[in-house]
């Protein structure tokens, strides 16, 4: 679909930042629950270290290659997917709030988080630059106003 805008390529270095920091728990949590189990042990670092592997070097970068948005004049269109492809989209007029949110890290790196709540859905927007999620915001409101005065 022509003029879908990207995901800031910063959205990468933060899910894998948290990705990274999440998965520092494991060792901890495998010794403390089998310190005298060394089969137990290498089996579960094993598998800690494949998971963390696939979401580092395929899941994640799939996922930001795949994430896109678009706003016609009549709807928000959202396409993701890892595994498949999908393609939400909400009417402009049927748009009841719309929200951004950062986390501190988000922040830091200058991202924030679009959410669009809708008639019986919401769609949940990630990765964008802060002024452009503020844009972004605005324009869907403003273009909610306009397509919900309509007849």
């Amino acid at each position: 679909m022509p003029g879908m805008k990207k995901a800031d390529s910063r959205a990468l270095l933060l899910w894998r930042v948290r990705l990274s920091a999440g998965i520092l728990l494991c060792p901890f949590f495998i010794a403390l629950f089998f310190p005298s189990a060394p089969v137990w042990t290498a089996v579960l670092t094993v598998l800690w270290m494949v998971f963390y592997l696939f979401m580092f070097l395929i899941y994640y970068p799939v996922k930001y290659y795949k994430l896109s948005y678009t706003v016609t004049e009549t709807s928000f269109i959202l396409r993701c997917g890892v595994f498949y492809n999908r393609m939400k989209a909400m009417e402009l007029r049927n748009i009841q709030n719309i929200t951004t949110s950062a986390t501190p890290l988000a922040r830091l790196l200058g991202l924030c988080s679009v959410q669009v709540w809708g008639a019986g859905s919401v769609l949940y927007l990630s990765g964008l630059r802060a002024g452009e999620g503020a844009a972004l915001c605005g324009r869907l409101s403003q273009l909610g106003r306009e397509g919900g005065s309509a007849p």
